[in-house]
C-alpha cells in the first residue's frame, strides 16, 4: 500500500511520478480520474528514451473540445510512490505549458488498484489488488 502526500486545497492534485523506457526518470504529473489514458508530454518521452519520428502506433482520443490523433507508446514501468506498473500504455501529447506538468495519471494506472483521496488529510492511497 502506498500513502502518498498532496496538497487538498490546490485547484490540481499533483504528484512525483517515475518513467522507464531507455532511461528513468522524474516527472510532475495530475491525478485525473476522467481520463481513460495515461498521458505524457513530448518532452517527457523524449527524456525516457522515445524517438517520437519512430512511433507507429496512433489511437484516437477526445477531450472536452474535439478529437486527437495522438502516439501511443509502451513504458517499461511507470511508478507513483511504491505503486508500479511494468508495460504501461501511455498517449504522448502536447500539454498547455502553464499547468507547470509532464503529464497526466489516467485511469488505465489508476484501475490497477483500490484508490482512496483523503481531501480532508491530503492522502492519496493506492492499494494493489491481491
Amino acid at each position: 500500500m502506498s500513502r502518498i502526500p498532496f496538497d487538498p486545497n490546490a485547484p490540481i492534485s499533483l504528484f512525483e511520478c517515475g518513467l522507464e523506457f531507455k532511461s528513468r526518470h522524474i516527472f510532475i504529473m495530475a491525478l485525473d480520474t476522467g481520463s481513460s489514458y495515461t498521458i505524457i508530454s513530448e518532452a517527457a518521452a523524449t527524456q525516457v528514451g522515445y524517438d517520437l519520428s519512430k512511433i507507429s502506433e496512433y489511437i484516437s482520443f477526445s477531450n472536452a473540445s474535439q478529437s486527437h490523433l495522438v502516439p501511443k507508446v509502451t513504458l517499461n514501468s511507470f511508478s507513483l510512490a511504491d505503486a508500479k506498473i511494468d508495460n504501461l500504455d501511455v498517449l504522448i501529447y502536447t500539454l498547455p505549458e502553464e499547468h507547470g506538468i509532464d503529464g497526466i495519471i489516467g485511469l488505465n494506472f489508476l484501475r490497477h488498484f483500490n484508490i482512496r483521496l483523503d481531501f480532508k488529510h491530503g492522502i492519496l492511497t493506492l492499494n494493489p489488488f491481491r
